[in-house]
């Protein structure tokens, strides 16, 4: 389920730039008496990044990096990961530099990070406390890394800041959701649309309440009087979807989440879900283009790991389904039974590794409660450990004896 907290403006360094540009203009209406017998210095103009870097104090190499992660998150998703990259290397170069904490603090909730992302983002805040932008962001992240009650105390501090704000009510509600409080998250969503009656996050969360309750008729009502008012909403889209497979309409479900994507291409919920119902209905090839997608703008999400580790095995990319399945082990949930099991299949018959094959299935052996799997496992492990010792015992074919050419008989001429 979609229930999302609203999204976060990025924060270039506009406002630093406009102080630098008023100070400049200042200086220039000077009424200073100017000589009239002197020829005038030529002054080099200073770059915008000098300028901010003497007004802020920030080091050129680090404006340098954020500007480079500003032009990489301007590009899209698929470029995340260079923004990622210049971000810490100007957090590394300026460790005070706060609009850098708070982007990267974005950027890691982006890919699940979570922990990452609230770190920093405390990181920005304590730096700048009075930028009103930390502290809503601190609390979207306190509700994305389940630390609810932590949450629930900034957004009321962010309410309190500012009675009107409908988006923070919002987010209240929807951490209350998560929470299980459908009562309270109902109040929060009423009290929004009596202020607004078609605010579209309201009727978003609206919709997710009457999911909770499986009343699928006003769950659609409300999504898609949300739709009405933005009727490429992705949120709403993708939620819409979630009623029609409640309602088992395939159909209308990989419509609503197709024009998710249509709407914005990088949106991941929809591409998992879509690709998700194409793997159950064997479509392998689309299924495995929308998770090789996924992967590539969220390459450390657990679930599109998971999804392009089934569709690379469907399609016969064996490499790749074990790479996949491999990081899900590794990153993600290192007792997953299917995955092991696909691991450990991989390996014995299509990669031709079979110590690493044995390795997961004594792993799957301690595992697996079911004790005819066991006894599957434990019998394929039978068999490729006497499959390994009987090739550890065949002598080594001896290397043909070279054959030496016989030396040209003398005075013997070539043909014509």
């Amino acid at each position: 389920m979609k229930n999302t907290l609203t999204n976060l403006t990025r924060r270039p360094l506009m406002g630093v730039l406009a102080g630098a540009l008023a100070v400049t203009l200042s200086a220039g209406c000077s009424s200073a008496p100017k000589t009239v017998d002197e020829a005038p210095v030529e002054v080099p103009e200073k770059s915008e990044q000098e300028k901010i870097s003497e007004s802020t104090g920030i080091p050129l190499e680090a404006l340098g990096a954020f500007e480079e992660a500003m032009a990489a998150i301007e590009a899209g998703a698929t470029e995340r990961q260079t923004a990622i990259e210049a971000l810490e290397r100007a957090i590394e170069i300026e460790p005070t530099f706060a609009e850098a904490h708070y982007n990267l603090g974005l950027l890691y909730g982006e890919i699940d990070r979570n922990d990452d992302a609230v770190e920093r983002i405390q990181n920005a805040r304590e730096l700048d406390p009075d930028v009103f932008d930390y502290t809503v962001a601190l609390a979207k992240a306190y509700a994305e890394n389940e630390q609810y009650d932590d949450a629930q105390t900034l957004f009321s501090e962010v309410v309190a800041r500012d009675p009107n704000n409908l988006v923070a009510k919002n987010n209240m509600a929807v951490i209350a959701l998560r929470r299980g409080e459908e009562d309270q998250a109902l109040r929060y969503v009423e009290e929004i649309l009596r202020e607004d009656n078609v605010n579209v996050g309201a009727l978003n969360t609206l919709g997710l309440i009457y999911m909770e309750r499986e009343n699928l008729s006003l769950a659609k009502y409300s999504l898609r009087k949300a739709l009405k008012e933005d009727e490429a909403n992705v949120d709403v889209l993708n939620n819409l979807g979630l009623v029609y497979i409640q309602e088992d309409n395939v159909p209308l479900a990989v419509d609503s989440f197709s024009k998710a994507i249509e709407a914005d291409e990088d949106y991941l919920e929809s591409r998992l879900n879509l690709a998700a119902i194409l793997l159950e209905y064997l479509d392998y090839e689309r299924a495995n283009a929308h998770f090789t997608h996924a992967v590539r703008i969220a390459p450390h999400h657990c679930v599109a790991n998971l999804g392009k580790g089934a569709s690379s095995f469907a399609v016969g990319e064996h490499e790749d389904a074990d790479e996949r399945y491999s990081y899900y082990l590794e990153e993600c949930d290192s007792d997953h039974l299917s995955s092991l099991e696909r691991l450990a299949q991989l390996n014995e018959t299509h990669l031709q590794r079979p110590e690493k094959a044995i390795a997961y299935y004594e792993r799957l052996v301690e595992l697996e409660d079911d004790v005819n799997k066991v006894a599957n496992y434990q019998a394929s492990i039978n068999f490729m450990r006497s499959q390994l010792e009987q090739q550890a015992q065949q002598p080594e074919p001896e290397a043909a004896p070279e054959v030496e050419e016989a030396p040209e008989a003398e005075g013997e001429e070539s043909a014509e």
